[in-house]
């Protein structure tokens, strides 16, 4: 039954690849901008950020509800939270958890959450171009619920239900959009791959009306959210009780951008302190990663560094916890 369900999802995991001419148009980099809700974009998560987000294949921990849902029933831990914090391009400040709760023997529950924020921003106008002395907020919000099953010891399922919220002054944006993962093991040493759809829903718009140039009252246009297709190679080229090396490849199909790769490595030493980097391939403003990484009695806590080019860098801190 289980081997029968697995056929059919990779069937249609195939049927759905087949499909990408018409739900990914090869439209490239004109694209760009054209998405609503573009936070969710930002990896989260230290280790995977230092691994340039080449993650799919790997996701293993509560850090996977944003990137592989599947990711989540592979851990054996009982229970796996994850705090991260960013400081992102601009003074942007990014805050996120996530916690995976394992119950039976294959079903997996998880709860995300992120926040996306700013300090408030003097208004600006033609003839105050120092500013008028009022202040606008931005922000942005995503909660998560996430069910993953681990139907037999190599192949696991999940999906996420995420509320999603975006607000710039008075404009207010809310959405309902949806995540899948599946994660298989070969049984080819630990040679695994994975795919995930993420961000996939209809397409939204602010709240409300505004009038236009001839004093027309319209509704705003709606945009679809910034839909992403991974696809991910995973395999430890080294593995000693002293030391571990992980490699991976990602190909990324966004619905508002060009095709890109990315390559992550992260080498283990007796399975305590981690060294970890990355290279985003074909991408104008990522290039490579690097990161930090200690695993003590249950406790992790990571540190990654990644260039932005001419938005200068993007930082993350992690702190995990299992049991």
């Amino acid at each position: 039954m289980r081997r029968g369900l697995i056929i059919l999802t990779l069937l249609l995991s195939a049927q759905f690849v087949l499909a990408q001419g018409n739900l990914f148009p090869s439209l490239g980099g004109q694209r760009a901008g054209t998405s609503s809700f573009s936070f969710l974009k930002i990896g989260i998560g230290a280790r995977a950020h230092g691994m340039a987000g080449s993650y799919t294949a790997i996701a293993d921990d509560a850090s996977s509800l944003f990137w592989n849902p599947a990711g989540a029933a592979q851990g054996e831990e009982t229970v796996n939270i994850m705090i991260d914090q960013s400081q992102w391009i601009a003074d942007f400040q990014l805050s996120s958890f996530a916690g995976v709760w394992k119950f039976g023997r294959v079903h997996h529950l998880g709860i995300s959450a992120l926040a996306l924020y700013a300090p408030p921003t003097e208004i600006t106008t033609e003839y105050r171009p120092d500013g008028t002395g009022e202040y606008f907020n931005y922000g942005d919000m995503l909660l998560g619920l996430t069910y993953a099953l681990r139907m037999t010891d190599r192949f696991s399922f999940g999906i996420t239900t995420k509320l999603v919220e975006e607000q710039l002054a008075d404009l207010k944006m809310r959405s309902v959009i949806l995540d899948l993962g599946t994660f298989y093991r070969t049984g080819y040493k630990d040679l695994r791959f994975a795919v995930s759809l993420l961000n996939f829903g209809s397409p939204a718009a602010p709240e409300g009306r505004y009038a236009d140039s001839d004093s027309t009252v319209v509704e705003y246009e709606s945009f679809a959210p910034p839909t992403i297709f991974r696809l991910g190679v995973a395999h430890e080229w080294l593995q000693s009780p002293g030391q571990e090396l992980t490699t991976s490849i990602q190909l990324n199909h966004p619905v508002d951008n060009s095709e890109n790769i990315s390559l992550g490595l992260e080498y283990g030493f007796h399975d305590m302190l981690f060294i970890r980097s990355g290279y985003h391939f074909s991408d104008e403003v990522r290039s490579w990663t690097v990161g930090l990484g200690v695993q003590w009695a249950g406790f992790s806590f990571g540190y990654s560094y990644a260039d932005m080019s001419d938005l200068n860098r993007s930082e993350h801190f992690s702190l995990g916890w299992s049991l």
